[in-house]
């Protein structure tokens, strides 16, 4: 009987941590770094895909250098990559 609540507290738990992933709760919360997609700035490459990232508490500026991005600047709160290939999902936690 005892295993079986444990078992069941875990199946909760793993199932609460699954729907707060899937509503993007952290992101908006904060609690995890993630980007969005926008327009490219003003005189830059148009061909590609443009991303600002937001820092998260725990996890920091996500990177996107292992998607073959390049990091181009930052602002107070943010970092804008450039992506020559547009990325099949969002990149983040």
């Amino acid at each position: 009987m005892v295993l079986f609540k444990i078992a069941l507290v875990g199946a909760l738990l793993a199932a609460a941590l699954f729907l707060l992933q899937q509503q993007q709760v952290f992101q908006r919360a904060g609690v995890v770094g993630h980007c969005t997609v926008v327009g490219a700035p003003a005189g830059q490459d148009v061909t590609g895909q443009w991303w600002s990232c937001a820092e998260g508490v725990l996890t920091g500026f996500p990177s996107l250098a292992r998607d073959s991005c390049q990091y181009r600047f930052s602002q107070p709160d943010r970092q804008v990559w450039y992506c020559p290939a547009p990325l099949e999902r969002a990149p983040g936690y």
